[in-house]
């Protein structure tokens, strides 16, 4: 192994070194507030008892007159009346923010709500896989990886002109 690709390797670790330890320290840097509130989903959690609290929650829309969404968490889910709600269709997601009244429900601050599809997501996903993919392919074909050098340099010919049998240069 001749010294240049030493260097290289010993840089390349210390570039993952890097990238895992920015990792680590972007997730200890944005700590979860110390009081995120109660979870609704809760079933020991009657949204009653905290009449004239600040929450911010979310569910699906089950009703819409009036909008009722269905909070999931981890353990149960459970159903909150929205007063001022965004408009919405059964079967969307919404998020909201406001304060709960003494009979339970929350008075949304309608400016602050976000509504979703629920096919969004999915739709997101899709498209950031099939650009990664893309990408990936516009790499492998216009450049090569060389073991013993490690390093990345330009094809001569395209990958996709000599799979089809092309070898011209254009």
């Amino acid at each position: 192994m001749t010294t240049a690709v030493g260097y290289r390797m010993f840089a390349l670790g210390v570039c993952g070194i890097l990238l895992v330890g920015l990792f680590i320290v972007a997730g200890a840097g944005y700590p979860t507030p110390p009081s995120s509130g109660p979870d609704l989903a809760d079933s020991d959690v009657d949204p009653r008892d905290l009449a004239g609290d600040h929450i911010e929650t979310g569910g699906m829309v089950t009703d819409t007159d009036p909008v009722i969404i269905e909070v999931d968490g981890d353990t149960a889910t459970q159903t909150l009346p929205i007063e001022n709600a965004p408009d919405v269709d059964v079967g969307q997601e919404v998020i909201v923010d406001g304060t709960i009244t003494a009979d339970g429900t929350l008075r949304a601050n309608r400016d602050r709500a976000v509504v979703r599809e629920p096919w969004e997501t999915t739709y997101m996903y899709a498209v950031s896989v099939l650009g990664a993919l893309f990408v990936a392919l516009r790499i492998a074909d216009g450049w090569q990886f060389n073991l013993k050098t490690i390093s990345f340099s330009p094809r001569d010919t395209p990958l996709h002109h000599s799979l089809s049998g092309d070898e011209t240069n254009g």
